[in-house]
């Protein structure tokens, strides 16, 4: 019994020093704002969704998580030049430790969302698909799940000047 006794508390202690790491990431996430010489300026903030007795959703601006908890990210991103932006790309990030809930990226007119699964090298439309060698030397393609995707990118062909735009997704925490 004094061995489970250890055993809980040291992992307590991981999973108390994991969810701070997840926290510091999650608000540094939250806080990113573009660089303020630029043409473009923007701020990420994170949400707790809930469900109310009404059955209605409730956005609640959060900077801590818990496991199990839905966090709905909201990039609000506005041209502040007086001239138009043409391919401008907002990414937000899937934190460690959350996974994307699938269909959760905000798809408004020609913004379509696109996702990465390598850390935001290369970005693919749902469904994302990837290729692996096999051991053989042919390749075979494969479907990524949404718990494999790091990041997600719009892609805003003409933003007008002073014009503003708000992109969401949702993130689960592990």
């Amino acid at each position: 019994m004094r061995a489970r006794k250890r055993w809980l508390s040291r992992n307590s202690g991981i999973w108390m020093l994991g969810t701070l790491l997840l926290f510091i990431v999650l608000s540094a996430c939250a806080n990113k704002v573009a660089a303020a010489d630029g043409p473009l300026m923007g701020t990420m903030k994170s949400f707790l969704v809930e469900v109310d007795e009404d059955d209605e959703e409730v956005l609640t601006e959060t900077d801590q998580v818990k496991p199990g908890q839905v966090i709905e990210y909201a990039l609000n991103y506005g041209n502040v030049t007086d001239g138009n932006l043409t391919d401008v790309k907002i990414v937000g990030p899937i934190p460690a430790g959350t996974v994307y809930l699938a269909g959760t990226a905000v798809v408004r007119d020609e913004i379509v969302p696109n996702f990465s699964i390598d850390g935001g090298v290369i970005y693919k439309p749902e469904p994302v698909l990837y290729t692996v060698k096999q051991d053989d030397g042919t390749e075979v393609e494969r479907l990524a799940t949404p718990d494999m995707y790091t990041h997600v990118r719009w892609t805003i062909k003409n933003l007008l000047a002073q014009q503003k735009i708000i992109l969401n997704y949702r993130v689960k925490v592990n």
